[in-house]
């Protein structure tokens, strides 16, 4: 579910804009390592929104399916809309997959690089080593 949200948000872009989307990191080793290493705050609002977008589908756009059986282009139409929804929790949803999307992304070297981040640590982050 978290992985189909950081796809959604951080798809592959056409050259020269990003090397890779969020799909093409092991977002599985980094959600392991981000569930053994983040507070216990986070990781609970994470699970909490977790289970708002995967029933958002049937309060946002009306339909009976849950996140998982949208299309990719209906997943940014409802993050787009949960974004401009008037309800603050609602709208910032969007904005936390994007945080979790771009620590997984932008942890990589090859973005790092493309994006001239410095400074880059000389080791990559151990869930990309294994």
């Amino acid at each position: 579910m978290l992985r189909a949200a950081c796809e959604a948000i951080l798809p592959p872009s056409p050259p020269p804009l990003l090397p890779q989307g969020a799909g093409d990191v092991p977002l599985e080793r980094f959600f392991d390592d981000l569930a053994l290493r983040a507070p216990a705050e986070f990781r609970v609002g994470l699970r909490g929104c977790i289970w708002l977008l995967t029933f958002a589908p049937l309060f946002i756009l009306g339909r009976p399916r849950l996140f998982l059986g949208l299309t990719a282009t209906e997943r940014g139409v409802l993050l787009q809309r949960l974004s401009e929804n008037p309800i603050y929790l609602l709208r910032e949803l969007p904005l936390l997959f994007k945080t979790v999307a771009c620590l997984a992304l932008c942890g990589t070297p090859e973005v790092q690089t493309h994006l001239n981040i410095a400074p880059r640590d000389s080791r990559a982050a151990a869930w990309l080593e294994q």
